[in-house]
């Protein structure tokens, strides 16, 4: 993990074993978009940044159709 926190410009070096960072770095803000290495920091140092959910109200298969919510608006409906 180091090596490529070095690659990144990051101030770090390893102290007992451990990485330890040296001084104040910015690997995103808000609004912006995320570029893979930034992603990648993140993800490495165990960082999510968002949680998606969904909410299952039908579920389709060939031989099957089960409605989980009645009284859906078609405009919940999405289509293709």
């Amino acid at each position: 993990m180091e090596p490529f926190l070095r690659k990144q410009g990051i101030p770090v070096r390893l102290n007992k074993g451990s990485v330890e960072l040296l001084s104040d770095f910015v690997v995103c803000q808000e609004g912006k978009p995320l570029s893979p290495e930034s992603s990648r920091i993140l993800r490495l140092l165990g960082i999510k940044l968002a949680t998606f959910k969904l909410n299952l109200v039908c579920r389709w298969s060939p031989s099957d159709f089960e409605l989980y919510r009645e009284g859906l608006d078609l405009s919940d409906v999405e289509t293709s």
